[in-house]
């Protein structure tokens, strides 16, 4: 998820509701969910959400970043199941 890390409108029940949801599909391994802050992102709500600390975007690296997760993604549909894949660094933002 790519972000300033604010709500749009949505009621708090629905995001609490969210922030669970991803955690438990975090847990079952249904998902691997990676949240991106951009330039004055508020990192703490995005910490709340995510169960990997988020990433904070260096700039307008974009280009960089989807590089990154083709790449990741490519290496992780490579691997067997349940196995773990050591992903690079982002170079194109901080933690």
């Amino acid at each position: 998820m790519i972000t300033d890390g604010e709500p749009q409108g949505e009621p708090e029940d629905l995001i609490r509701q969210a922030e669970q949801r991803i955690k438990d599909d975090e847990a079952n391994k249904r998902v691997a969910f990676f949240a991106v802050g951009v330039e004055n992102a508020n990192m703490d709500r995005l910490r709340n959400i995510a169960v990997r600390a988020p990433v904070k975007l260096v700039g307008l690296n974009f280009v960089e970043m989807f590089v990154w997760l083709s790449q990741s993604a490519q290496a992780v549909s490579h691997s067997q199941l349940d196995e773990q894949v050591a992903l690079p660094p982002p170079g194109w933002g901080t933690v």
